[in-house]
């Protein structure tokens, strides 16, 4: 990657589309309250999408993005995209809470993917429908802990049982999680489930088709199909799809410089959700482009282009393309 100076000849085109690219980023960072004004009251189906083991971080962006979509206007229903196995009871707990805040406010519908089992499933519980596809896989209601152990206690000024314990005490507490998720679920979906708590409670998983018959799943279906019948349910009539990610990026983004800060860009085309101010940051700052002078392209643009040119915009491209 070139670090050399970009060529500010651009063309007529290119000039547009820096313009776009530079009104996307500004306006994403300096003005995110203008996103909900510019929009109609409640034309927005929110997809919020939750993907690998549920941990501190996920439940952290899952309630985040919730709180926002609450306090937002123009969303009028919620799509939770699933796909995770599950994972720490006090996150999947937090998840829990904060889908069931959403629902006394707005429709919510779960779609799941792959799996969503364990904690995934505890998370999804409070939705109003859960929507699975044929080959989907839910449940697994109950805990999942190692054996508990005894433990000689600590000697010393402090309580004999800082670090001690002993296996009756580690199955009780134990049994108190389990039975706070299957009370949890039972109070959520005890009317749906074809099953009783018995058998729920051996934490068993369905297919979707299964999940259908038993209660652990109410409609078979896409995700397209389950945003609709947010949307259907809210009366939106047309409506816009907004999909906010949560958990940890996994790409690197792309640096760019405002007049004031730097900015990590997360997509090509980048929307409100996708570009983010950076914090503490070390980098040379003349090394990273101003948004006034980088370009959006593709690779179709450069095959149209005929690829490198000789008049510098092939370097201005390299040096500061979105996405590149």
């Amino acid at each position: 990657m070139s670090l050399d100076k970009p060529s500010t000849a651009l063309t007529s085109r290119q000039q547009l589309a820096v313009v776009v690219l530079a009104a996307a980023v500004v306006g994403a960072v300096l003005a995110p309250s203008v996103y909900a004004a510019t929009n109609d009251p409640e034309d927005t189906v929110a997809v919020v999408e939750i993907e690998g083991p549920i941990n501190t971080a996920l439940a952290d962006d899952v309630e985040s993005e919730l709180s926002e979509i609450r306090a937002n206007d123009s969303v009028g229903a919620v799509v939770l995209k699933l796909d995770t196995p599950g994972g720490a009871p006090v996150a999947s707990e937090r998840m829990y809470k904060a889908v069931q805040r959403t629902s006394e406010e707005m429709t919510v519908i779960a779609s799941v993917q792959s799996i969503s089992a364990s904690g995934g499933y505890y998370a999804m519980a409070p939705a109003d429908e859960i929507y699975v596809l044929p080959t989907s896989t839910v449940g697994s209601i109950g805990l999942n802990a190692p054996a508990p152990q005894t433990r000689a206690p600590t000697m010393g000024p402090s309580g004999p049982d800082k670090t001690g314990g002993n296996e009756i005490q580690g199955w009780a507490r134990q049994q108190t999680l389990a039975d706070t998720f299957i009370d949890a679920m039972m109070a959520e979906r005890g009317e749906e489930f074809q099953i009783p708590r018995e058998e729920v409670a051996k934490a068993d998983v369905y297919l979707g088709t299964k999940a259908i018959e038993n209660g652990y799943a109410d409609e078979i279906g896409s995700l397209p199909e389950a945003i609709h019948a947010a949307a259907t349910a809210e009366n939106l009539g047309e409506y816009q799809v907004d999909t906010r990610e949560t958990g940890p990026d996994t790409g690197i983004p792309f640096l760019l410089r405002t007049d004031t800060q730097v900015v990590a860009v997360h997509a090509n085309d980048p929307g409100y959700g996708e570009v983010k101010p950076m914090g503490l940051t070390y980098v040379h700052l003349d090394a990273v482009p101003h948004v006034e002078t980088v370009e959006r392209f593709s690779e179709d643009d450069l095959a149209a282009d005929g690829g490198a040119d000789a008049t510098g915009n092939a370097t201005a491209r390299l040096a500061g393309g979105v996405g590149a």
